[in-house]
């Protein structure tokens, strides 16, 4: 990446969360970007791989709360609240990446394919289900040639997996296993999802200590926020001693 990645002040993650609050997942992903890396438009942003994209959220994310992460997940066969740990540099280091434009040969015709961005992601999840939004993300990415008629099953499964081995960023997957009855299952990380969900609790908790101190001192919300966290912590101890 051409510049190193920025942290977000309490005062721009209240921002960013807030503008978040009312958008897709897709455009939350952007917009939390876009505060990260101001001297990059929102287009340039958009026209990024999703793996490219999703690495940079990783570096964000590290910026802001550090390597290691915690998560749940629900047992697919018993139903048991499962919680993992992640070390994200090893997310983050998942490996080069691949040039936008691909070629694979299928039933011996050459398709060359792109790689998908958020564009692409926001016109499939329009479609009626998620076999129409797969198809129609991977008609998109086609580049040539341009068949009149749609692409076989064949061929969409198999730009589907030249896709996931090319840009392996975009999809990255955790194994997990169940202590109460021994499943073992894939868990889909998507980082965009994750890393809202952290961003939004934070965001409360800066709410609830703008509330608390503002009341209690009169501060400002600008006042209260330019503390350090952890001084922030001690004035919020002392009122609840």
């Amino acid at each position: 990446m051409e510049q190193p990645t920025r942290s977000l002040s309490p005062q721009k993650l209240l921002d960013v969360w807030e503008a978040g609050r009312q958008q897709h997942e897709l455009d939350r992903a952007l917009t939390l970007l876009g505060a990260a890396h101001p001297e990059l438009s929102r287009d340039e942003l958009a026209d990024l791989t999703i793996g490219e994209r999703d690495a940079r959220l990783l570096q964000l994310r590290m910026a802001m709360f550090g390597v290691s992460a915690t998560g749940t997940s629900e047992c697919p066969e018993c139903g048991e609240r499962v919680e993992f740990s992640l070390d994200t540099r090893t997310l983050a280091d998942a490996g080069e990446f691949a040039e936008p434009a691909q070629e694979i040969e299928v039933d011996g015709t050459c398709v060359r394919f792109r790689l998908p961005t958020s564009r692409d992601l926001a016109d499939a999840v329009t479609a009626s289900d998620q076999s129409c939004g797969v198809r129609r993300l991977i008609e998109q990415c086609v580049i040539e040639p341009r068949l009149p008629e749609e692409l076989s099953n064949k061929v969409v499964e198999a730009l589907s997996d030249a896709m996931a081995k090319a840009d392996p960023q975009a999809e990255i997957l955790i194994s997990l296993g169940c202590p109460n009855c021994g499943k073992h299952w894939d868990l889909l990380f998507d980082i965009a999802h994750f890393f809202w969900n952290e961003i939004a609790a934070q965001a409360r908790r800066l709410v609830y200590e703008i509330d608390a101190l503002a009341r209690a001192y009169g501060w400002t919300e600008r006042e209260i926020l330019s503390l350090p966290a952890q001084r922030r912590g001690t004035y919020l101890e002392m009122l609840a001693a």
